[in-house]
């Protein structure tokens, strides 16, 4: 449904294919069979090893991975909390939002070999409240750091990427970084110079992508150019385990309109394009052991929080009113079965049975919502929450 889809996916594959800048793309939102086709057949002899993700029930995660270096292995984890099967138009659940794993050969003989994340993390639809999904973002950050750190430790240099959906400073953002290990490669770049979000609504839209590294709700991208300056942010990361993965270069890209008569940018992000120097197997630096950390522990506390408010307010809501109307919708159809024999006018009858089969079309999807999509939802922030409470547990113990 996106304006000039095609157009513009072609155009992002062309140049993929005509410069020899990129040793891995990791790319989001390729929704659609006929574009990845494009993709993989027209950058197939710039990127010998390709691969798309599949998962969800409509389009699949949008996920896919263009390499020159050999792909060794694929995984794919789908999160478990994501959404809402209620929320159609959103979509997030229905496609299966995903981490994609992808390890790859050493680069180089003796090299340690690359672990690439790839994700495209659920939405945020408001700023607070329940359609705000801080809860589910932060869960599907925690499931991602218990992924770096395995990763971690089996010998991989680890590097997460994609449109995570989170802010600097964020919860996600602090499990990423905290809990993970890993270090935002833009802000290892750019040390002193990271800027407040203050600092960046205060600057010019060029200056926010070269001096801020911003990706998202630029007023220069013609898709968000609506958007108020201070909304302007950076929700496209590759972070890095800096023991391993050492930060050269880091920079926005595909920030170009294209030609007319499109005259539009590529997509409502822009691209960020890093370069890195990879550690030797001689010079590998394992993960340390756990140490009691209270930046850990708060981080702990504030994910325990956001699942305990998300527990307490939105699943109870949720539950009552889907169930309450499944409940309703049968004592309704009760009455209405009863109606019928009373009434004789045909168009009064056929609006009864319209009407009944709205009613019962509702309250059955409710009913099934309450019973299979909510408490499931409850008993995934359940395992979250157990998760994080003996890690929790464990780390006072040290």
């Amino acid at each position: 449904m996106s304006k000039h889809r095609t157009e513009r996916l072609q155009a992002i594959a062309d140049r993929l294919a005509q410069y020899d800048n990129y040793d891995i793309v990791a790319l989001q939102e390729v929704w659609c069979e006929g574009d990845w086709k494009y993709i993989d057949d027209i950058c197939e002899k710039q990127f010998p090893y390709r691969r798309i993700f599949k998962s969800g029930i409509v389009s699949g995660p949008g996920l896919a991975v263009l390499s020159k270096i050999p792909i060794s292995e694929t995984f794919l984890y789908r999160f478990p909390i994501n959404g809402r099967p209620s929320a159609v138009l959103r979509g997030d659940w229905f496609v299966g939002k995903s981490i994609a794993v992808t390890l790859l050969d050493p680069h180089e003989e003796n090299a340690v070999p690359i672990a690439l994340l790839n994700s495209h993390m659920h939405a945020p639809y408001a700023q607070s409240g329940d359609n705000s999904y801080s809860c589910h973002r932060a869960c599907q950050a925690w499931d991602f750091a218990k992924m770096v750190r395995m990763l971690k430790k089996a010998g991989y240099a680890v590097i997460q990427v994609g449109d995570l959906n989170s802010k600097p400073g964020s919860l996600p953002h602090k499990l990423f970084t905290v809990e993970g290990g890993l270090t935002d490669s833009w802000d290892n770049l750019h040390g002193n110079a990271v800027f407040s979000p203050q600092q960046i609504a205060s600057m010019s839209p060029a200056d926010q992508i070269e001096l801020a590294g911003i990706t998202c709700d630029s007023q220069l991208n013609t898709w968000r150019a609506h958007r108020q300056i201070w909304e302007a942010c950076r929700l496209d990361y590759v972070l890095v385990d800096v023991n391993n993965v050492q930060a050269i270069k880091g920079s926005v890209e595909f920030t170009e309109r294209l030609p007319p008569p499109l005259d539009c940018s590529y997509s409502d992000h822009f691209a960020y394009c890093a370069e890195f120097l990879i550690n030797s197997r001689d010079d590998y630096v394992p993960p340390k052991q756990d140490q009691f950390c209270t930046e850990r522990m708060g981080v702990y506390r504030d994910l325990l929080m956001e699942i305990g408010e998300y527990r307490k307010y939105t699943i109870p809501y949720q539950a009552t009113w889907r169930k309450y109307h499944f409940f309703a919708s049968i004592f309704a159809l009760i009455f209405l079965h009863m109606a019928i024999s009373l009434v004789s006018t045909p168009w009064i009858l056929v609006i009864i049975m319209l009407l009944g089969t709205v009613i019962g079309i509702t309250g059955a999807i409710n009913g099934l919502l309450w019973y299979c999509g909510v408490r499931s939802e409850l008993r995934a922030l359940q395992e979250v929450q157990m998760e994080v409470e003996d890690s929790f547990e464990y780390l006072k113990r040290k």
